[in-house]
């Protein structure tokens, strides 16, 4: 189905089956981001899907029921936390802020990975004026009965001092939807809220922009004029309340009792131990200490089929993580040629042999999850394509020193991230003949200081987020991301207009081919941020977690439906 409407439009995908992947309880706070190339429906994901043919703003229906069966709803789903959080304040961390956006706060709507067509949550309707006004009426909901909302009424006014104190944010991670995108709302009562634009964005409603779980977290008025409350205590209106936490780890989060879903959720608690090496949330997974774990390859997977039987549930699924090698874009990395030798002497099929064990795929900037990814042909002939001959000429030519040492910069902790730079640094360093030193550092500081701060030398290597939305993966040619400067100090005209042009498009297959040109292009400028692979993920889940979503992105999170029956 195509529509022109970019308010109601389905985007056309290729199906993805989910399983119960790790967004809220991956090998490390970038794991759990929903990267690490983790799938994101966690311990809410699995079981049930939502077929085609839904209309803008309508919600998915109940989770059917067998006959004679018991939704028991005092069970507590136990969870593993994979890092230490700098801070609960969701305005601090990309690991607090998805954490809560997916539990403890409420949004106005969320677009769903395989549909591309929102579902309205605190919103009761949507009515678009024009593309650049547009109206929410919401339902009745309760705050958490806490101080120092102390369990009122959710109102309009609530909904914009959240909406605009998040946009001015400069720690959380928001897409340029928000700084670029965005003006501001107005209020005429408390059940009605105006969102007024500054020009149009064909994937507004997405999981990235408008959507965010972050951003579009609706707080008590009072925390959103100072949120810096939010340092010691959280308050909001979703699902779960939270209840405690030892000094940023093992939290714990009760059932809303007055959440706007009657019923829901069905979980009386949900709560995250802190394990941060594999070896040993493989063994609290085995003993049922946590109820699902995101598993590194398909040799853990057999091991636990073999341990488990039909009493686990085993999901696997092409990721939605691109594992990128990202070079600068400035200095001696300004010249095209030295990165044309990098994207040249890279080996992809030795990536997905080492890394993946053989279970993955070549990957151009967006996944091949979407329609608007590049063909495996052209994939094949562009971002795919390895010549360690035409690297080293092209190196050479470029008069690139190759007598400094240069770094890799990657996350810990976390074996994937170790391993992935290990493998760029060995084959720089065969087929350039480089001298790379690795540089591990800790998930706060390399996502707010290297990455975002642009405070690298030379290289950073890491896996993108798992969007729900293509026009995501392809932010980075922009001059700016999310209101900051390009990541990589690249500046392109050509590019950044590309972005901004795709954006533009309300016609579904216009933009794809937009987006499918962008990519090809950045191929031809040889951009600082290349893409190399991406894996199959497998998530183990007890089989007495019944009710999970599938196939539906991280709109998974949000299932309240949820329960544990451990007979």
């Amino acid at each position: 189905m195509e529509r022109d409407n970019y308010w109601t439009r389905r985007v056309a995908r290729r199906r993805v089956l989910g399983g119960a992947g790790t967004v809220a309880l991956g090998a490390s706070a970038w794991a759990l981001a929903g990267c690490g190339d983790d799938d994101d429906d966690n311990g809410n994901g699995g079981d049930q899907t939502s077929g085609p043919g839904v209309n803008p703003g309508t919600q998915t229906p109940p989770t059917p029921t067998a006959a004679g069966e018991v939704i028991k709803k005092d069970g507590t789903l136990n969870l593993r936390q994979g890092a230490i959080y700098a801070s609960i304040n969701p305005y601090s961390g990309l690991d607090s802020g998805l954490l809560w956006g997916f539990t403890i706060f409420d949004h106005l709507w969320y677009t769903p990975l395989d549909t591309g067509i929102r579902e309205n949550f605190l919103a009761a309707s949507i009515e678009q004026q024009d593309p650049l006004h547009f109206t929410v009426k919401l339902q009745d909901s309760v705050f958490h009965a806490k101080a120092p909302a102390n369990g009122r009424a959710v109102k309009a006014s609530d909904v914009k001092a959240s909406l605009e104190s998040a946009a001015k944010q400069t720690k959380i991670s928001n897409s340029s939807w928000w700084t670029q995108i965005f003006d501001h709302i107005e209020t005429p009562d408390d059940k009605t809220v105006n969102f007024i634009l500054k020009k149009v964005d064909a994937w507004g409603f997405s999981s990235t922009n408008g959507g965010s779980p972050i951003a579009s977290s609706i707080l008590p008025e009072e925390i959103a004029k100072d949120p810096t409350f939010m340092d010691k205590d959280l308050v909001g209106s979703g699902r779960f309340q939270f209840v405690s936490h030892e000094n940023g780890a093992n939290f714990k989060l009760k059932r809303h009792e007055k959440w706007r879903v009657s019923g829901e959720p069905y979980l009386a608690n949900q709560n995250y131990k802190l394990i941060q090496e594999q070896a040993a949330a493989l063994a609290a997974f085995s003993a049922k200490e946590i109820d699902t774990l995101a598993l590194t390859n398909k040799l853990e997977r057999e091991d636990l089929e073999k341990k488990h039987g039909k009493d686990i549930v085993v999901d696997s699924v092409d990721s939605r993580a691109v594992w990128l090698v990202q070079t600068r874009g400035d200095g001696a990395f300004a010249d095209e040629r030295v990165r044309r030798a990098i994207y040249l002497a890279l080996d992809r099929k030795e990536m997905i042999t080492l890394m993946a064990l053989g279970e993955g795929k070549m990957s151009g900037p967006v996944p091949p999850a979407f329609g608007e990814s590049l063909s495996a042909a052209d994939i094949e002939a562009t971002y795919g394509k390895s010549d360690v001959a035409q690297a080293k000429q092209l190196l050479t030519q470029s008069g690139f020193d190759t007598s400094k040492e240069y770094s890799i910069k990657y996350i810990v902790p976390g074996d994937p991230y170790q391993q992935f730079a290990q493998i760029v640094k060995s084959q720089l360093e065969k087929n350039l003949g480089l001298k790379i030193k690795l540089i591990g550092e800790d998930f706060g500081k390399w996502l707010s200081q290297s990455l975002y701060g642009s405070d690298y030398d030379s290289f950073i290597t890491y896996p993108t987020l798992a969007y729900d939305d293509p026009s995501s993966y392809i932010g980075a040619y922009g001059k700016t991301i999310g209101g900051r400067p390009n990541w990589a100090g690249y500046v392109d005209d050509e590019l950044d207009g590309l972005v901004t042009k795709q954006k533009e498009i309300l016609d579904d297959k216009e933009r794809r081919a937009a987006v499918q040109a962008l990519q090809k292009r950045a191929f031809e400028k040889a951009a600082p941020f290349i893409p190399t692979i991406i894996r199959v993920t497998n998530d183990a889940t007890w089989a007495y977690v019944k009710g999970r979503v599938v196939g539906r992105g991280s709109y998974g999170l949000f299932n309240g439906k949820v329960y544990v029956d451990k007979g």
